[in-house]
C-alpha cells in the first residue's frame, strides 16, 4: 500500500511529531507533501522519508479557527491551485492521509478529482472553543461527503466529530504513541547544565510545554506561580500561527506581576526529554479541552509529577490522586493548591508520578498506535 500524507505545516508541532512516528513505523510506502517549508522537512528527510514541498500562495493558509465565511472564499482561488497539484500526485498512491483541518480540505477535494479515498487524521475537538461554527460545519459536511475513514487521536476528539453531525461510523480512535526512549536516556549531566542555565539551585522548577496560545493557557500558569513565592516557573515554547502578540503579553504580565526573576521563558527548544527530566513538577494548563494532550504523556515518562487541567484527551491519559493530578481549567488558584499539595506530600508524590510513568510506558505507545492506524487504512 502507497500512503501519501498532507500537512499544512512545517513546524515542528505536537501534530507533526505524531505523523513524524507515524510515517517512520507504518509497514507501507509513504511519501509526504507539506504546504510550506521548514524544520518538519528537514526532520523527514533525515530520517529518509520521501518529502515535497508544494509551495502554497500565501491566500491559501489565510484562515484561522475563528474564521467565518469571507475569509473561507477570500483564500479559495488559492486553495484549488494546491488541489489540483495534490489530485495530480495523488493519482500515484493508494490513500491519501490528512493530518490537519487545511490539509484535510485540500485533501478531500483532491481525492474527489483523483479518485483516491482520504482519510483524516483528526487531532482537534471540533467546538466553539476552537473553531467558528462556520468550519465546524464545513468540515463535518465534507468529512461525511467523502473521507473514507477519521482517525481520531482520543475518544474525546472522536465525540466531538460526532457531536456536531459527524458520521459515527466513520470514526476510528488511534492515541498518538510516543516513543519513551529519549526520556530514559537522558543523564545527570543534562539534567544539571539546565538547571544551572535556569539559575534554579535548589528551589522547585516548575514547567509548562507548549506553543505558547491563549487557550494552552500560559497566563493561568503564571498567576499559579505567582501564589508561590519559593518556586521558579519555566515557559517553554514559541508562538505559531501568528500568536506572537500573546508572546509579547505574556512577556509583559511577567513585568507587571513582578516575577521576573521567577519566570523563565525559554523559547522553542528541541531538548524536551532533558528539560522535562530537569523539572520538579510538569503542568499542563490548557483552559479548552485539549484533543489529546501529549505533553502530558510525555511528562509522565519523564517519571514527573504532571499535573493536568481536567477536559478534553487528557481525562483518558491520566487518573487523578493514581497516575497524575488534575485541576479546574481555567482557575490559577487550583493549580496553585494542587502544586502546593504535590509539593507538600513527598512521598505520595513520587508513588503518583511512578505509577503515572509505567501507564505511560504500557499505553501510549508508538507500536499500539501503529496496528491502530494500520487497521483503519485497511478498512478503506
Amino acid at each position: 500500500m502507497k500512503v501519501l500524507f498532507l500537512d499544512q505545516t512545517a513546524e515542528l508541532g505536537g501534530a507533526e511529531l505524531s505523523l513524524f512516528s507515524e510515517v517512520t513505523h507504518l509497514p507501507f510506502e509513504a511519501s509526504v507533501l507539506l504546504f510550506e517549508d521548514g524544520a518538519f522537512r528537514e526532520m523527514l528527510q533525515t530520517a529518509n522519508i520521501k518529502v515535497e514541498v508544494l509551495q502554497a500562495s500565501s491566500g491559501a493558509m489565510t484562515v484561522r479557527r475563528e474564521s467565518g465565511m469571507f475569509a473561507i472564499l477570500f483564500a479559495l482561488p488559492a486553495v484549488i491551485g494546491l488541489v489540483l497539484t495534490v489530485a495530480k500526485r495523488a493519482k500515484a498512491y493508494d490513500i491519501i492521509y490528512a493530518n490537519s483541518q487545511k490539509a484535510f480540505v485540500v485533501g478531500i477535494f483532491a481525492a474527489a478529482l483523483s479518485g483516491r479515498p482520504l482519510v483524516w487524521r483528526l487531532r482537534d475537538v471540533l467546538s466553539a472553543d476552537h473553531f467558528s461554527a462556520t468550519l465546524r460545519r464545513i468540515a463535518v459536511s465534507l468529512a461525511n461527503w467523502k473521507a473514507r475513514r477519521v482517525i481520531a487521536n482520543s475518544v474525546a476528539t472522536g465525540e466531538a466529530f460526532v457531536s456536531v453531525g459527524g458520521a459515527a461510523d466513520k470514526v476510528s480512535v488511534a492515541y498518538p504513541g510516543i516513543d519513551e526512549a529519549p526520556f530514559s536516556q537522558v543523564d545527570q549531566k543534562a539534567i544539571e547544565a539546565i538547571r544551572a542555565e535556569i539559575n534554579a539551585g535548589s528551589a522547585p522548577l516548575i514547567g509548562v510545554l507548549g506553543r505558547l496560545s491563549a487557550w494552552k493557557g500560559q497566563a493561568v500558569f503564571i498567576d499559579a506561580i505567582a501564589e508561590l513565592p519559593d518556586a521558579i516557573g519555566v515557559v517553554v515554547g514559541g508562538p505559531l500561527f501568528g500568536h506572537e502578540a500573546f508572546a509579547a503579553e505574556l512577556s509583559e504580565k511577567v513585568k507587571v506581576q513582578g516575577l521576573s526573576e521567577r519566570i523563565r521563558f525559554l523559547g522553542f527548544r528541541k531538548d524536551i526529554p532533558a528539560l522535562m527530566t530537569a523539572m520538579d513538577i510538569i503542568v499542563h494548563s490548557s483552559i479548552a479541552p485539549e484533543p489529546f494532550g501529549r505533553v502530558v504523556v510525555e511528562g509522565m515518562l519523564a517519571g514527573k509529577p504532571m499535573v493536568a487541567s481536567a477536559a478534553g484527551g487528557v481525562l483518558e491519559i491520566l487518573e487523578h490522586g493514581k497516575t497524575g493530578w488534575l485541576y479546574e481549567p481555567g482557575n490559577p488558584q487550583a493549580l496553585a493548591a494542587t502544586l502546593r499539595s504535590v509539593l507538600t506530600d513527598k512521598v505520595a508524590t513520587a508513588a503518583i508520578a511512578r505509577a503515572g510513568q509505567d501507564h505511560a510506558r504500557e499505553t501510549f505507545t508508538v507500536a499500539a498506535t501503529v496496528r491502530q492506524i494500520e487497521a483503519a487504512l485497511k478498512l478503506c
